[in-house]
């Protein structure tokens, strides 16, 4: 573990400047090992900044994404994608979409897709949300002037009874054409009126996710002296054990925080 650790921060430690290797690129003797268990029974090792934060109280990092505490992926696939209902929104990309072709997509039927199918080039905000589950996607659209103060709009009454019986009739006549699960978030949706942007959306994090649910000391990655082992953690609110642990927390966030600036300057440059 110490060898690949070290060639990992070679390697990184060769794409920025020497000032910022104690926040990107920390020699190993600030990390501590643990072994985990996920709640699908995987068992792998992980590495803290520190003794002190169990890992089933981490953060850890999902892309550039943190997920919530003691979450891990994993590459066990648990099914589809569910819905999630969307409780913050963040950051917006603008995306210009080409005109939809006439002829419908083998996936389509043909009435619906007359109806769904953009016959002009268009361009619509996609928008980074937080679901309920606490994690983060990225592709949820709007049109563009839209802002999340502004709320869904509704169709029409009239409009939303006339969907509805178009959607029974699909349904009806082709039984296949959406699996269950979509086919309860459009019963939903109708059933709200349907809402535009949508309040819920498909997370693609939940599937490969688990949870920390035991946890193994396994020791420093580079071995320490018996004394050190044994010398007493000062504890309380501004020891040095807190004060790292802070710090990590706030590596992670500042991370986090520089990848969403890095979307934003891709924006701008197109």
């Amino acid at each position: 573990m110490l060898h690949e650790y070290e060639m990992y921060n070679n390697e990184r430690r060769r794409h920025i400047p020497s000032a910022l290797w104690p926040f990107f690129a920390p020699d190993p003797e600030k990390y501590y090992r643990w072994r985990v268990q996920l709640d699908c029974a995987c068992i792998t090792e992980l590495f803290t900044w520190g003794n002190e934060t169990p890992p089933s109280e981490s953060r850890w990092l999902d892309g550039r994404e943190a997920l919530p505490p003691g979450q891990l992926r994993c590459e066990h696939d648990d099914g589809p994608n569910p819905y999630r209902e969307i409780i913050a929104w963040h950051d917006r990309r603008e995306i210009p979409l080409p005109a939809d072709p006439v002829d419908p997509p083998k996936w389509a039927d043909p009435d619906v897709w007359a109806l769904l199918r953009h016959d002009e080039p268009r361009a619509s905000a996609f928008w980074k949300v937080t679901l309920e589950c606490g994690h983060v996607e990225d592709s949820m659209p709007t049109d563009l002037d839209w802002k999340p103060d502004d709320g869904p709009s509704l169709a029409d009454s009239a409009r939303v009874s006339q969907m509805t019986e178009e959607f029974e009739a699909l349904w009806a006549s082709h039984p296949d054409f959406q699996p269950d699960r979509d086919l309860e978030h459009t019963r939903r949706m109708l059933a709200a009126g349907w809402p535009l942007p949508r309040p819920e959306t498909e997370c693609y994090t939940c599937p490969h996710v688990r949870q920390i649910v035991a946890y193994q000391r396994v020791g420093w990655l580079v071995p320490r002296e018996a004394k050190q082992q044994t010398e007493p953690t000062p504890q309380g609110r501004n020891s040095r054990a807190a004060l790292e642990r802070r710090l990590r927390r706030l590596e992670v966030d500042a991370e986090h925080l520089r990848g969403r600036l890095s979307e934003w300057d891709d924006v701008r440059d197109v």
